[in-house]
């Protein structure tokens, strides 16, 4: 043997008919890669969700004490009324935590709107509303304006107020351009490379404020909402919010800064946005953007909770609050003032404040370091790679305990990070790696080695030769059949209701009927360049664009569906003036009334009002010779094909004979156009059809371009603003165009139409909307038939 073909030999003894496995589990591992760079939604909330529960096992439950929340809870609005109140009590309440001694007292409550119990603004309210003149016996005119009370208790004490950033769009209610708000005094610390620091923080396009006479009352200020993340938990809250070119404070940061004594704070900006704000000699993390990523101590009531019913009725301890940040918020429920963390579901907002000034305070941080992504990306691979190898050449038992051991490693590895270190890093993609990896390649291998034999003989074994089956399975060689992937158009048509024409015809009877109606199909079908499949009783199964190659495919094949449903109704004018001849036996051989098939007619009624529904897809489908040696068939597979089936069934719902996809119109017809430019079609709906995630446009064609009659135009034009008014969630409006559609419809003795599909839809919709009220509707009805 010569030293070349000893290399060979080695070479396939040592891969062993494995190499497919590595090669699978190398890919595998490079989508899992993808999938870390990509981030999809799915994922990332996977990835929240094990963030918490490393979290819950890492985090610190003891607090410094310094920051304690007064509580508006239950028990005061019982007994001092409902919320608002008097801003003179709201006064008096803060005039006594000031008096308990609080280092800083932040408010968790916006103040927009004047006080209307004010006695001043009763007096105005009573003369516009009932004619009636009311004077205040022996109140000082001091205490006639309770907005200036509170405003006077305000600029007495160490007070910071908190105001409200509308992130989606214009905030309703005050405006902002009288708005008493405190920038933050900073000083910028830029890295090499890095930009203006204003476009990395979160911008806030309007503001809604405290009244005015309060804002300016004290000299400290900050913004009281937060951002949650994608599953709607408040893991990062922003320190700082960029706003009318200015930079402001959040609630926290305002309050432990007046706390402190710290005027200014210190960005530090690196080349990919914010890294930390200094307050003091603290360096606090945060984010690109500005957030900071609160170190939670535990659900509700970690921190101590007073009601503010004790500190007015005097109940309170003398010295309780001595030194304290106190700030004052709501854990009722009827206030709505609950966010949802890593912890709890319904955390009040003001302790969300509290968490964040513990953890400055304590410098006990969370972050994700810069370096973070790589070394997961880099872990994720390594760890893809070491599974695909270990599981290519090892046994799956055998490989349980290493892995097991790679998976524990990443997930306690984590946690020491987080706990020990402060460092953020997820180890879900870690797992992922492996766990798809040995899950996909123990599957193919036990495929590949106890099911390929069986595989083989059943499949091959009637023509190809015992031994050859034999040598194939022990050399791991499988024979290849030709195909190819290639951009073309799937064609599948069905006759509507075929069971009934089944009933009341004899078999003879079927053939010739089916025979005639396939001739005149399939010879409109090879006219226009297609390929015929298949046929599967009454259906037709066929695909334009192979084998030769047909750049204008997904054009030919609308002008098949077009030619074909007119080709029926020639068919069905011919099959209504067939007659039997003299002398010809009695067709109706199952004795059906008049009314189905009428005396002498050749064909009953149900042939003579035949339709057919076509469904066209256009996409990469898999074409070529698929079978066996002895029996192959040029034929076609792939998800493309399966939306075409599913438009071609999907079509009855909406009572239309021709349902077409997007991306037909969207295929190049010749010249610069796409075949949008060349038809005229209806836009029926976005649906995602049963087993697919992915909505899809599909479109009633009608004609081809300028074929349309007068009535058919109408029809699209009262159609067409229906459907503008349904996906708005314009219900009755829709209905009412939708109902007007309805006399110009193009089959209007169909078991239904496109309008009416609507009118019920709209309908429903309108007593069970498919969103809740306030959320955006994407429009895609989920088909649950196929």
């Amino acid at each position: 043997m010569t030293e070349k073909g000893r290399f060979k030999t080695v070479l396939k003894r040592l891969l062993g008919g494995r190499l497919p496995v590595f090669i699978t589990g190398l890919a595998f591992s490079v989508l899992v890669a993808w999938l870390y760079v990509r981030q999809p939604y799915f994922l990332k909330l996977l990835d929240l969700k094990l963030y918490d529960a490393m979290l819950q096992q890492t985090h610190t439950p003891a607090t410094t004490g310094v920051p304690v929340v007064v509580d508006l809870d239950e028990r005061t609005l019982s007994k001092y009324g409902q919320w608002p109140w008097p801003r003179y009590r709201v006064a008096l309440l803060l005039a006594r935590l000031r008096d308990a001694g609080a280092r800083v007292v932040a408010l968790d409550i916006l103040f927009a709107e004047a006080d209307r119990t004010s006695p001043v603004v009763l007096k105005k309210d009573l003369r516009r509303d009932l004619n009636v003149e009311v004077e205040f016996s022996g109140m000082p005119e001091a205490l006639m304006d309770n907005d200036r009370v509170f405003a006077s208790v305000l600029g007495q004490g160490p007070f910071v107020l908190g105001y409200f950033f509308n992130f989606a769009g214009q905030a309703q209610g005050a405006g902002s351009q009288d708005c008493a708000l405190h920038e933050l005094s900073r000083a910028v610390i830029r890295s090499s490379g890095a930009g203006e620091y204003e476009q990395y923080l979160t911008g806030a396009p309007s503001v809604v404020c405290n009244l005015p006479v309060l804002g300016r009352a004290v000299d400290m200020s900050g913004f009281i909402n937060t951002t949650t993340d994608a599953d709607g938990v408040v893991r990062r809250i922003p320190l700082l919010v960029h706003y009318a070119g200015e930079i402001y404070p959040n609630l926290s940061l305002a309050a432990l800064m007046k706390a402190s004594g710290v005027r200014q704070a210190t960005l530090k900006v690196g080349a990919n946005g914010l890294e930390s704000v200094k307050i003091g000699r603290t360096i606090v993390p945060v984010d690109t953007s500005g957030r900071f990523l609160c170190n939670y101590r535990g659900p509700r009531h970690t921190f101590r909770y007073i009601s503010a019913s004790k500190i007015l009725d005097g109940s309170l301890g003398k010295h309780e609050l001595e030194g304290k940040i106190v700030f004052v918020g709501t854990s009722a429920a009827g206030l709505l003032d609950l966010r949802a963390t890593p912890f709890d579901a319904t955390l009040p907002g003001v302790e969300v404040h509290a968490n964040v000034v513990d953890n400055i305070l304590t410098e006990d941080f969370l972050h994700v370091p810069e370096w973070a992504r790589e070394m997961e990306l880099s872990l994720t691979f390594g760890a893809g790679v070491f599974a695909a190898v270990l599981l290519t050449w090892a046994s799956a038992a055998l490989s349980v305990i290493p892995l097991g051991v790679c998976v524990a490693g990443a997930w306690y590895g984590a946690l020491w990070s987080m706990g020990e270190r402060g460092f953020s890093i997820s180890p879900l993609y870690i797992f992922l790696a492996i766990g798809g990896n040995f899950a996909l390649l123990t599957l193919m291998k036990y495929w590949r080695e106890e099911g390929q034999k069986k595989f083989l003989h059943s499949t091959f074994a009637s023509y190809l030769s015992p031994e050859l089956i034999d040598e194939m399975f022990e050399n791991k060689e499988m024979p290849e059949l030709g195909g190819e992937a290639r951009t073309i158009t799937a064609f599948f048509s069905d006759i509507q209701s075929f069971s009934t024409f089944s009933e009341k015809l004899s078999a003879p009877q079927l053939v010739e009927l089916l025979n005639e109606y396939l001739t005149a199909m399939t010879d409109i079908l090879i006219a226009e360049r297609g390929t015929l499949d298949k046929y599967e009783g009454d259906a037709i199964v066929a695909f334009v664009g192979a084998p030769m190659d047909v750049p204008d495919h997904a054009l030919r094949a609308c002008r098949i569906a077009v030619r074909m449903q007119a080709s029926i109704l020639e068919l069905r004018a011919k099959w209504q003036a067939e007659r039997i001849l003299p002398g010809e036996p009695e067709r109706n051989l199952k004795g059906f009334p008049p009314e189905e098939w009428a005396p002498g007619d050749k064909w009953p009624r149900v042939v003579h009002e035949m339709k057919t529904r076509i469904g066209l897809n256009s996409g990469e489908i898999v074409v070529g010779n698929m079978g066996s040696t002895m029996r192959m068939n040029y034929t076609m597979m792939g998800d493309a094909v399966n939306l075409a089936a599913r438009l071609e069934s999907g079509a009855k719902q909406y009572g239309v004979y021709n349902l077409i996809s997007e991306f037909v119109l969207e295929q190049p017809a010749g010249e610069g156009a796409v075949v949008r430019d060349m038809v005229e079609v209806r836009f029926i709906d976005t649906i995602a059809v049963v087993g697919k995630d992915e909505p899809v446009k599909v479109y009633e064609l009608c004609a081809m371009k300028g074929e349309l009659t007068e009535k058919e135009k109408r029809l699209f034009t009262l159609f067409d603003e229906g459907m503008e008014l349904y996906l708005n969630m314009d219900w009755e409006p829709a209905k009412k165009r939708f109902t007007e559609a309805l006399e110009f419809e193009r089959v209007p003795e169909g078991k239904t139409t496109p309008s009416e599909v609507y009118v019920k839809r709209c309908e429903e919709y309108a007593h069970n909307p498919p969103v809740p009220p306030g959320e955006s509707w994407d429009g895609v009805y989920r088909m649950t038939k196929k």
